[in-house]
Order: structure tokens, then sequence, then C-alpha cells
């Protein structure tokens, strides 16, 4: 039988146990979408049909496997650590003995995109396995893009920066990763294909050299932008998170979205490319 005792204890423990599980995020749902809109409409038609053989009807089934890499990582523990590389704060450069190393939680986002990237290349592979090597690039050239998935200043790449509400009317407060996966992007009365058509039209204006295929500059550009924007909030210290939370103001909201808009787009643009290349 069931007492209230029991059940108290019980809902004790069950808190604990979620308190204790690392926060973990990327993009958002929107944030991934809108990447992978702007990479279909840069794919070559042969790269479009072999993603569409893979994936199903597209473009909606490309759009919605942008997520995949979310949906499974419970039930897939050893991907966790493919999701971001943690490059200390106040290094300039990647180095995989320290930043990549192998784990029963994977190692790094880094070395999954060039696995990824061998398979879906690799047209001896099964087609499940070749469609999930792509779902995985779609996400994961996704996620080494937002700055946060980059860099680590004894604050889990910001998960421990707590942060006041970014709405008044909502009132509840959030952290600084969670701010720049969803939080500053839902600010923005804009839907996500008006985000998605506004930042393909102007990839078009993107410097030929934002277009390389080498995931460690992808990270070591998203490193210092986190260095230059993302943490130049009040109070910041390179020794970690102080234990008040922070308000994002007007400036520094008007820069992280500016940021938020080019990272999305170097995403799109740079996804795109390597998936032309791959598909050739």
């Amino acid at each position: 039988m069931v007492t209230v005792r029991s059940l108290v204890w019980a809902l004790c423990l069950l808190a604990i146990a979620w308190l204790q599980v690392p926060a973990v995020g990327a993009w958002g749902v929107i944030g991934h979408r809108v990447v992978a809109r702007i990479t279909w409409g840069l794919l070559t038609p042969a790269a479009r049909a072999q993603a569409t053989s893979l994936l199903g009807d597209a473009p909606e089934a490309f759009v919605a496997a942008s997520t995949w890499a979310d949906e499974v990582r419970s039930a897939r523990p050893e991907t966790y650590n493919w999701h971001f590389v943690d490059i200390p704060y106040g290094e300039t450069h990647y180095d995989a003995v320290r930043d990549c190393p192998a784990t029963e939680r994977g190692d790094c986002v880094i070395a999954e995109i060039a696995r990824a990237s061998a398979d879906l290349a690799d047209t001896g592979k099964a087609t499940v396995q070749r469609a999930e090597a792509l779902k995985y690039l779609i996400h994961f050239v996704g996620d080494i893009h937002q700055p946060l998935h980059c860099i680590d200043n004894h604050d889990r790449g910001g998960n421990d920066v707590r942060v006041l509400a970014l709405r008044a009317d909502d009132g509840r407060n959030t952290n600084l990763h969670a701010a720049w996966d969803t939080g500053l992007i839902n600010l923005s009365t804009e839907t996500e294909a008006a985000r998605g058509d506004r930042l393909s039209a102007a990839v078009l204006d993107m410097h030929p050299g934002d277009l390389d295929l080498d995931p460690i500059k992808w990270a070591e550009h998203g490193h210092a932008t986190a260095e230059r924007v993302t943490y130049k909030y009040p109070s910041f210290s390179p020794a970690g998170p102080g234990p008040d939370p922070i308000g994002l103001d007007e400036t520094y909201r008007t820069r992280a979205a500016a940021a938020i808009d080019y990272q999305l787009q170097l995403a799109g643009h740079r996804l795109a490319v390597l998936l032309n290349s791959l598909f050739k």
C-alpha cells in the first residue's frame, strides 16, 4: 500500500535525480529548422535527389530531420558529447586531446561530423546507416554554430549562468545557454519560415572565405563569437558564473540577435556546401 510518506519520498528522489541530469541543448527547434531551410535552398538538384532518397519526401522530411539527433539522445547516451566541443574560455585553438577525449558518452561534435561525413559519402554503407549519418550532419552542423557549444567557462557551456526572465510578462528565469538556444530567438514575432527566407536571401552576401569545410575552423569561430558577444554580460568573470542571476539589457540583446542570425546563416550555407560535396 502506498502511503503519503512513501509518495513524498519518491517525489523527492525524482526531483533530486532531475536536478542531477546535466543540462544540454543546442539551437531549439526553430533554430535547427531554419538552418535546414537555408541548406535546402542551396543544395544542387543532385544533392536534393539523394537526400530525398535517404529521408523521404522533401523538403519537409529534410527540415524535420534537423531535430532527430536531439530526439534520440536519451536512448543513445553514447551520443551525448557529440552535440558540443568544450574549448576552454581564453584558448584560441581546438586541441583534440584536451577538448575531444573518448568517453562512454562520446567524444565531441568535431569528431562526429567527420565520421558522419565519411559514412554519408560511402555508398557501400547500408541505406539506413547513410540516412542516420545525414540526419546527424543536419543537426550537428547546426549545433557547432551555436557559440555556447564551442566553449566552456566552468559553467557547462552557459547552463550554470542564471538569467532573469527575458519577458516581463513571463516571469520565469532561464540560463544563458537556453537564452541563446531559444529565448532570444523567441523574442521575435518572426515566423520560422519568414526567418528562413530572410536569412536565405542574406546568404548571398556572405564572404566566400566563410564557406570552408573545416569543422575545426567552425568551432574556433563559434568560440571566438562566444567570447566576443555571448559572454559580454554584466558581472562576467573568467573564473566562472556568480551566484546571482543576470539581466540581459537591450544592447546585449541587439548584439546577440545579430550574432545568432549570422551563425544560423553560416550553419545553413556551410551545411549546403558540405552536402553538395559529399553527394557528388
